[in-house]
């Protein structure tokens, strides 16, 4: 394949990027939209999940937004230490109940509790005094670690290290998201808190980095599962929404405990 013919969806996909950047921008304003950006998360993805993988579940059309309504209220309503637990005791009854029901669904099931637990945290990450920033600093350098690694494996790709999950991934495309994302992340967190470059940043980045990775991995085995190309066509030249936050589903609670919980 000639580089051209490598790059050929790179148009299409920096198009759709401007428009995730809006959205995301317009999600900063207020906690309100934040909240409001949270939900459509929760709904969406949600949506994207049941419908690819979890066919036989004859509430897939309900459950995302009576989720996204038993999240939200947790959220507006509570604080974060009751509500995170109250979304965690929901979660995972919620899919111990529909695992009862369909056992054959246990792994789309898993990855679904995880989805519900994690997002909602985005919004307590996002919504403190400095909550923008902390929110810019986790999601701009996991967004750009998939870049990162997408145009490295492009590039330099040549040692395959999930042939059978994920062809495309290579080990060279993993080592330059580490390398991109690490210098991107500790860059943002001295422009935006205006504070030194520390040992714990630099070992937080390349865990985060490593973590996106599994996040992306986890999906790609999601669509192998359901034997489907991509989550959805929300976003054009990425796919579903599902294949653009898969960055964010291991990332988002190490992040919250490292940066907020322990500081």
């Amino acid at each position: 394949m000639t580089k051209e013919g490598k790059f050929a969806d790179v148009p299409l996909r920096v198009r759709t990027w401007c428009y995730i950047i809006v959205v995301f921008a317009i999600a900063l304003l207020h906690p309100l939209t934040l909240l409001a950006f949270i939900l459509f998360l929760l709904y969406w993805g949600q949506r994207e999940l049941y419908t690819i993988a979890m066919p036989k579940v004859q509430e897939r059309n309900i459950l995302p937004i009576l989720n996204a309504f038993v999240i939200g209220t947790s959220i507006y309503l509570l604080p974060f230490s009751t509500s995170i637990l109250l979304i965690s005791g929901y979660a995972i009854l919620l899919h111990l109940i529909l695992y009862l029901r369909h056992k054959a669904y246990l792994f789309f099931l898993l990855i679904s509790t995880c989805y519900l637990i994690a997002m909602p945290i985005l919004y307590y990450i996002g919504n403190g005094e400095m909550g923008y920033k902390y929110l810019i600093l986790l999601v701009v350098p996991m967004e750009l670690n998939d870049v990162s690694q997408y145009m490295a494996g492009k590039l330099f790709g040549k040692t395959k290290i999930t042939p059978t999950i994920s062809p495309n991934k290579t080990l060279e495309g993993v080592i330059g998201g580490i390398i991109m994302t690490t210098g991107i992340f500790n860059l943002l967190y001295y422009l935006l808190f205006a504070e030194p470059i520390t040992l714990k940043t630099i070992l937080l980045a390349m865990v985060l980095s490593l973590l996106g990775f599994l996040g992306d991995l986890t999906f790609s085995l999601t669509k192998r599962k359901a034997n489907v190309k991509d989550t959805g066509t929300l976003l054009p030249g990425h796919g579903g929404l599902l294949d653009r936050v898969d960055s964010l589903l291991y990332t988002t609670p190490l992040f919250y405990i490292v940066m907020l919980w322990m500081n």
